[in-house]
């Protein structure tokens, strides 16, 4: 059985790139600062002044679709059409990608760089069957029974034997593992696809008197249109309005887009379905990996968003997962992708990474290394390793633009969930949050 265990060394060695163990402290209260050149203005400068500021000069916006593409990975990936849709309920013998601290959710783009000659010709196989393999998390020295399918929409073979196999796949559906078969020289499970559970409005699903009426709200209007039909519809029943309101996953959607408006302002794609949106919302938050397979349990979409609201209504920071001191905090988070504030990237060396962008962080140091552009998950952008300053426990890295480009922001920090844990603000974190200054 081909487990993949990334243990934090190999992560930090073979992270985007080599580097020394040097390292140089970054100031406690370093803040990154934005060139917000262009959104100036001043009084005293003269029609002809202005004309000065070309557009070449200007900074401009980072293209947030670029690392959507992975183009790190190369551009001659063939791309595999159609997709595969499996029959909710069913079972089927399935071969399975395990790894360490991987958990993929239906939607969400997996990008592999492989050199294990046995996981290679597992996917191989599916890209000549039908493109489709389930991934796993190992958790706590278990795997997980839980996991969802992903399906390969490109891949590319190196040149050479050392370059590997280069994939992008997609998750698609969730799985649970009934029984594990070793196959030759893969791993292989008889599974059933789970299907989702869709409920009804919990008002309107079982009293269709005014179900032409109800709507999906949208705006604040629509919501308070809503909220007086939902409090007509409850005199019928024995309960008040507010508790079937915490069933209606079209509410909990709008309540949760409320929350994430500036992840959206940002340029990122938020869906509006509330199951697509679920899904979403568990890639990009910053939870530990029970936390997230605890979501991919949930059947219902519901249940999640439920879960998500009242976490995303709390106030957080995030802190080093081996030592706890302060790294960041929530409101820190900002999208660098269209698909959100954190993703799932792969390195040089094949090690993948969910990585989420940060403004600010504090309580970190940076390897003695120059910026390296190379393998940039971010184009525009030079990497350098950055790690804890009090356990030297590996964090991810500081981003900042390439000398010859004229990018926004010129910095930014791209930081490792798995070795980071999101706490409540509370007694152990209010008195050290607030006198300092990230």
């Amino acid at each position: 059985m081909d487990i993949n265990n990334d243990s934090d060394t190999e992560s930090r060695n073979s992270s985007q790139g080599s580097s020394d163990s040097g390292a140089a402290a970054i100031a406690d209260n370093q803040v990154l600062t934005f060139d917000n050149s262009s959104h100036q203005s001043n009084d005293s400068t003269t029609d002809d002044e202005n004309e000065k500021f070309t557009s070449e000069q200007a900074p401009q916006d980072f293209d947030l679709s670029l690392p959507v593409s992975h183009s790190y990975l190369g551009t001659n990936l063939e791309e595999l059409r159609g997709r595969t849709i499996l029959d909710e309920g069913i079972y089927l013998n399935l071969p399975l990608l395990i790894k360490d601290s991987m958990i993929l959710f239906p939607g969400q783009t997996l990008p592999l760089a492989v050199f294990n000659i046995n996981i290679i010709t597992m996917l191989e196989k599916c890209i000549q069957d039908n493109r489709t393999f389930g991934v796993l998390c190992y958790h706590e020295n278990k795997i997980e029974n839980i996991g969802t399918t992903a399906e390969i929409y490109e891949f590319s073979h190196g040149s050479s034997p050392g370059e590997g196999l280069r994939i992008k796949a997609k998750g698609r559906q969730r799985f649970k593992i009934l029984q594990f078969k070793e196959g030759a020289n893969r791993t292989l499970a008889d599974v059933k696809i789970m299907p989702e559970i869709t409920l009804s409005h919990p008002l309107f699903g079982g009293l269709r008197s005014m179900d032409h009426l109800s709507l999906r709200s949208i705006n604040g209007k629509e919501q308070k249109q809503q909220d007086h039909l939902e409090v007509f519809e409850s005199m019928n029943t024995s309960w008040p309005a507010f508790v079937y309101r915490q069933y209606d996953s079209h509410r909990l959607s709008y309540a949760i887009k409320q929350q994430l408006q500036f992840i959206e302002i940002r340029g990122s794609f938020i869906p509006m379905n509330p199951t697509d949106l679920s899904f979403w919302v568990a890639q990009n938050l910053p939870l530990s990996d029970a936390e997230r397979i605890k979501l991919l349990t949930y059947d219902c979409a519901v249940s999640r968003l439920q879960w998500e609201l009242d976490y995303l209504t709390k106030d957080r920071v995030l802190v080093c997962h081996n030592c706890e001191n302060v790294i960041g905090k929530h409101a820190d988070i900002f999208p660098m992708s269209q698909d959100g504030p954190q993703n799932t990237f792969c390195n040089a060396g094949g090690y993948t990474h969910d990585t989420v962008t940060l403004y600010h962080a504090k309580n970190l140091k940076k390897h003695d290394d120059r910026p390296s552009p190379d393998y940039s998950w971010f184009p525009g952008y030079a990497w350098t390793i950055v790690e804890c300053k009090f356990c030297s426990i590996h964090m991810g890295w500081l981003f900042t633009v390439i000398k010859d480009k004229k990018l926004k922001p010129t910095s930014f920090w791209g930081l490792v969930r798995r070795n980071l844990e999101s706490k409540k603000l509370g007694d152990d974190f209010d008195t050290e949050c607030e006198n300092t200054t990230l």
